[in-house]
């Protein structure tokens, strides 16, 4: 759940670029994949149902986890594997807290460029 540990002043209070800021925005990833995935997932499912009315068979291919849904129309026929339609979500969240600072805004990435 996004609450009060995900405030402003408690990443502040961590340190810039520090491995505790580090960890809450891991946690920070986490809660908002898992937020996400319960939208996902059942959105998925309704599509999912309206695929197979109009003459799929997709099923689970594997049981879902956060960030990781996929669906098959497959079938195992004599000694071969045969998938039709794949259907998969993948989500990646990412996040840091004041991991990507510069002094000047003419200070040089590593490929030469400004940093703008």
């Amino acid at each position: 759940m996004i609450d009060d540990r995900f405030s402003k002043s408690e990443f502040e209070s961590l340190g810039r670029d520090s491995a505790e800021a580090r960890k809450l925005a891991d946690l920070l990833a986490g809660e908002v994949l898992h937020e996400l995935h319960e939208v996902l997932a059942a959105k998925l499912d309704q599509i999912v149902i309206r695929l197979n009315a109009i003459g799929h068979s997709l099923r689970a291919y594997e049981l879902p986890c956060p960030g990781d849904v996929s669906f098959r129309d497959d079938r195992e026929v004599a000694t071969t594997y045969e998938c039709d339609l794949r259907l998969a979500v993948d989500v990646v969240v990412s996040t840091g807290y004041s991991h990507l600072t510069q002094t000047s805004c003419h200070d040089e990435d590593d490929d030469g460029t400004s940093g703008r």
